[in-house]
């Protein structure tokens, strides 16, 4: 268990006339950050995304009385602010991300992270938010001028949480970054399948969502048993051939239901068959993110998928020092502006960024597509504990030692995209490549042991012919083998040119794509599909979403 102790100058208080609604958020007074501001426009997308952020604190799917739970965190940056949390079941993850030009700042505002004191009555209190009244929120230590009767003075709360619950609270960072499959989804359309759910109940198995992508069509949702259809219009994908993945966890959606009628659009991560998704609920200058484990009882918690995928101790602590160094000073950053700015690769970067997360003091701003600093605790964590000993670490470490890992070949699948990029000198046309690295090799007593890294290094598909990944496949990790692959062949990839030089012809008409090779819905995650503002692409060849 891991002792928590938040000191609190006084408990968080609330305060309503006719006119004016007053929220006081006390914050930990070992991490004191201040922020004091009148909400100016948007005050009800604020507050149903706060109201739902509450409800999955004490949301819980689960027959147990075995909750931790630990007071939101709230992070205070130039350009936004978060409020996060962990429901009581620990399989679901929901993040409120606010503009600050919501917000008409009083006073001066200092930024970091800290927890702050939030009750269920005072999660009650938020449904006192009005346009017609005029709102302010006060994130710091100081309290009301006038304190509310009965508030009390100063306290402490301590908290003992498990060290798999902080551990699944870290981790889950880790799957945001994975690659994955975006959809965009219109809310109405999501809303119809989680009323569809409200109404119907299953009693037998399947109790999926399985998402159906066609080639040249819109993607469809499937309501597993009863095999209902809801079209997903404008959702448009990139496959060269049909794919389906499955997830599961569609109860947990119904916290999305109040937000979906007042939203603008939907946009879906999902990371693959059986493995995290993701919902990010966008609604005007505010958005709510709600994290999914892949279904209830595989909580974040139980899981060691994310942090086998990506060491959370590799890397070198210098680089990651130096990385975190600089992304305090700036708030967030892109993995290509930090590499820039640190002088090494998008891979050396981005495992640095990885070893961050783990410890709690970088983000993954998965509807940015960013990097943030965010210090999750006041002292930072014994990784040792968090992360003990993997048996599958130990057995393809043995491997390696013993000279048991040998590769057969190494070759490299580009994908190139034409994009028009906007600068102060006009405009800028490029051929940008897409490299996968493909690794053939023997480990031990398997002959036939197969990994493709994307161009960050992640390993995004699989294969091997053992027990494990028979059972498995990618939804709990790479096996034994597949890791110890990864350690041989990982030093002898080599950086080539991300860049080659097009023009507005090459934009305004890509040659014919080329055929993808088939793929099935259990070849493991995808490569995320990212819109650029400030670039138009055209694909010059076939690009689906997860690479072979």
């Amino acid at each position: 268990m891991i002792p928590f102790t938040f000191t609190y100058a006084t408990p968080s208080t609330f305060e309503s006339t006719r006119t004016r609604a007053l929220f006081d958020l006390q914050v930990d007074l070992a991490r004191p950050v201040r922020f004091h501001a009148k909400v100016s426009q948007h005050v009800l997308p604020l507050r149903f995304a706060l109201q739902a952020l509450g409800q999955l604190i004490w949301h819980s799917d689960e027959w147990t009385t075995d909750f931790w739970t630990l007071d939101p965190i709230v992070t205070v940056h130039p350009d936004r602010v978060f409020f996060e949390a962990f429901s009581a079941d620990q399989s679901s993850y929901g993040l409120v991300i606010a503009d600050r030009a919501l917000f008409s700042p009083e006073g001066d505002v200092a930024c970091g992270t800290t927890n702050v004191d939030f009750t269920a009555w005072l999660w009650a209190a938020l449904a006192e938010m009005r346009t017609t009244r005029d709102t302010f929120f006060r994130v710091g230590p100081e309290g009301f001028e006038v304190r509310t009767s009965g508030a009390g003075g100063r306290f402490e709360q301590k908290v003992e949480v498990p060290e798999a619950w902080v551990r699944g609270f870290l981790q889950l960072q880790g799957a945001m970054a994975m690659p994955g499959t975006r959809l965009s989804l219109r809310p109405v359309d999501l809303l119809a399948a989680v009323r569809t759910l409200s109404h119907m109940k299953a009693k037998m198995s399947p109790r999926a969502l399985r998402y159906e992508l066609e080639p040249g069509r819109d993607a469809e949702l499937v309501l597993e048993p009863w095999e209902t259809r809801v079209p997903l219009r404008g959702a448009s994908h990139s496959f060269g051939e049909r794919r389906v993945i499955r997830t599961w966890g569609r109860r947990r959606l119904r916290l999305l239901e109040p937000l979906l009628p007042w939203a603008e659009r939907v946009d879906v991560y999902l990371k693959g068959r059986a493995l995290p998704s993701f919902y990010d609920v966008h609604l005007p200058g505010v958005r709510f993110v709600l994290g999914l484990s892949g279904w209830s009882a595989n909580r974040w918690t139980d899981s060691a998928s994310f942090d086998l995928l990506v060491n959370p101790s590799s890397g070198d602590a210098a680089l990651a020092e130096r990385v975190v160094q600089w992304l305090a000073a700036h708030h967030v950053a892109t993995t290509e502006a930090i590499a820039g700015a640190c002088g090494v690769g998008a891979p050396e970067a981005t495992r640095a960024l990885a070893s961050l997360c783990a410890a709690g003091r970088v983000m993954f701003d998965v509807e940015a597509r960013a990097w943030r600093y965010r210090e999750l605790f006041q002292s930072p964590p014994d990784l040792a504990k968090l992360y003990p000993p993997d048996p599958r670490r130990e057995e393809a470490a043995g491997y390696v030692a013993r000279g048991e890992v040998a590769l057969t070949s190494t070759s490299t699948r580009e994908t190139t995209k034409h994009k028009r990029f906007k600068t102060p000198d006009g405009e800028l046309f490029k051929e940008v490549v897409y490299r996968d690295w493909v690794v053939l090799g023997r480990v031990g007593p398997q002959a036939e042991v197969e990994l493709v890294l994307n161009d960050e290094d992640r390993l995004i598909f699989g294969r091997c012919r053992c027990a494990f990944f028979d059972e498995n496949l990618m939804n709990r990790g790479p096996c034994a083998h597949l890791l110890a692959l990864l350690q041989v062949a990982q030093p002898q990839r080599r950086d080539l040119q991300s860049a080659r030089e097009s023009s507005a012809e090459a934009v305004a008409g890509a040659p014919p794509a080329e055929p993808a090779r088939p793929r099935t819905e259990d070849e493991g995650p995808a490569r995320d599909e990212d819109d650029d503002e400030d670039a138009d692409d055209v694909d010059s060849a076939e690009e689906t979403d997860e690479k072979p």
